[in-house]
């Protein structure tokens, strides 16, 4: 379960964060999520709820997931379309598999709400 080093690794991003803008407590976390990231978000959810309590500044911290779509951008008629295929898909348009992704692999802290 990668979801528990990914969540030390957000503390520790935390940490940082809270320091450099002099922060008492940090309430929510957002995050982006692609759904190819290979990230399970329920369990990343769950690991970052049991890792934060050993860390008053975000004990009570929230963590809110926006999940980002699969865009992919066609290299032949330069289509760009979003799906939720993740094995192979094939251009709507041209049904070419000359394919670039543009999102879906994104694993970002977006936004950190913070008491200062």
């Amino acid at each position: 379960m990668h979801e528990v080093s990914i969540a030390l690794g957000m503390v520790d991003e935390l940490k940082r964060i809270a320091k450099e803008n002099n922060a008492q407590k940090i309430n929510i976390v957002t995050l982006r999520i692609g759904k190819l990231s290979g990230i399970v978000t329920d369990s990343l959810k769950f690991a970052f709820d049991a890792v934060k309590l050993e860390h008053p500044i975000m004990s009570s911290a929230e963590i809110v997931i926006n999940e980002v779509s699969l865009v992919y951008q066609c290299d032949e008629c330069s289509t760009t379309f979003e799906t939720g295929d993740i094995y192979f898909p094939a251009c709507k348009k041209c049904a070419s598999y000359n394919l670039k992704m543009i999102s879906g692999e994104e694993q970002d802290i977006e936004n950190v709400e913070v008491e200062v």
